[in-house]
């Protein structure tokens, strides 16, 4: 409870800082230079002024990404670790230094990735398989800069949200070439808030 009450303080309180006027930022190209910049924990809330989805916080749910919907889905051998159990209720990423991890308590870990159809994904506790052809490489994490409350999560080809269904928010991607986003999907930033502590034992 003390870590979900000091990350959503935390939330807030970059939330009040910032304009709440934020556009899509610039995707990062192949050729750009990667940012030296590695991160720890960090949560995410998506940024494109006048829609739906903004400031919209990032959730794992059944192996893929959402903005809105219901909260994450994220489980802790309570019986085995007790207390030491994370609170789950918000989702936590790590590094951002072209590879992308969930912040998690569980041996192994859990990687995110973008999967084939663009769906931005992350493997399942205890397992590394990622599918053939996924792309696993390509995040980089800008620090915030000049005083600004959040950095930025970048895939070098731009997130968009697609609607996922009544009541299940918008379905995150990243801009693979291969992919058809229809017109109700939209680009947006990936606004990043640090934290010191993963977010669970594994989503």
């Amino acid at each position: 409870m003390k870590s979900t009450l000091a990350f959503m303080t935390l939330l807030a309180t970059a939330l009040a800082q910032s304009s709440c006027t934020a556009e899509p930022a610039p995707s990062a190209t192949a050729t750009a230079v990667p940012n030296p910049y590695t991160p720890g924990y960090f949560g995410v809330i998506s940024a494109r002024s006048a829609s739906p989805i903004h400031l919209l916080s990032l959730t794992a749910r059944g192996g893929k990404f959402y903005l809105g919907g219901p909260g994450p889905s994220s489980y802790c051998p309570v019986e085995v670790v007790g207390d030491a159990c994370p609170p789950g209720n918000y989702t936590v990423l790590a590094g951002g230094d072209k590879t992308l991890a969930m912040g998690v308590v569980v041996p192994g870990g859990q990687q995110a990735y973008v999967a084939p159809d663009g769906s931005l994904s992350y493997t399942q506790a205890h397992s590394a398989y990622i599918p053939t052809d996924s792309i696993i490489d390509q995040f980089s994490v800008d620090a915030p800069e000049d005083g600004q409350a959040f950095g930025y999560l970048h895939f070098e080809t731009g997130f968009v949200a697609c609607p996922a269904g009544e009541g299940q928010g918008y379905q995150v991607f990243g801009q693979v070439s291969n992919a058809i986003f229809g017109p109700d999907c939209l680009g947006f930033s990936a606004l990043t808030v640090a934290t010191d502590e993963p977010g669970a034992w594994q989503y």
